[in-house]
């Protein structure tokens, strides 16, 4: 990425170098072979940019590929290790709307672990947070047909689930959990 901006900043700096040679001198360039010059070397500096953009694009997905299968298989145990089999399981779902809303505002559970499983049916990423005495965990942000989960050890009083994508909260996605 460090190549891209290195180019993107002497295209930058050489605009502004034609920019106040245009503007101090009546015709510039003044020759035919001065304006194959700035032509070239502007030609050079936009394909040296949007060819380190593209490097770097294509370096970027390649490490945001799915994890290989032991990868994945380590993943799998660490979700089950932080979901303990004990856990009181509660579900529910964003809405399928894509509205910023939980199909429900309110749950209740018994002291002690406890999951929330949020479905997603919408077209826009969500995750389910919880956050209460002693609490503050967040869920995977997921999008369409994906699931989010959150555990967490709970004793009684209010907790506040809630998705916490920028803006999604502000915007009334969050329910009371009420824990007996």
């Amino acid at each position: 990425m460090t190549a891209f901006y290195v180019v993107g900043a002497a295209a930058a700096l050489w605009a502004v170098i034609l920019a106040a040679l245009g503007i101090r001198r009546d015709r510039f360039p003044s020759t035919p072979r001065t304006t194959r010059a700035v032509m070239g070397i502007s030609a050079l500096l936009v394909a040296g940019a949007i060819g380190t953009a593209i490097v770097a694009g294509i370096l970027e997905g390649e490490q945001e590929e799915e994890p290989q299968e032991g990868e994945a298989v380590a993943a799998e145990a660490a979700a089950e290790e932080a979901a303990p089999s004990d856990a009181q399981e509660l579900e529910l779902a964003a809405v399928p709307s894509g509205d910023f809303a939980f199909d429900t505002t309110e749950l209740e559970a018994a002291s002690g672990p406890v999951t929330l499983t949020m479905a997603n049916p919408s077209p826009v990423a969500h995750n389910v947070s919880l956050e209460g005495p002693a609490v503050d965990e967040m869920g995977e942000t997921v999008g369409q047909d994906e699931t989010s989960t959150v555990s967490a050890e709970v004793e009684p009083g209010e907790y506040t689930f809630y998705c916490s994508v920028s803006g999604h909260r502000e915007g009334g996605m969050e329910g009371t959990l009420t824990v007996e």
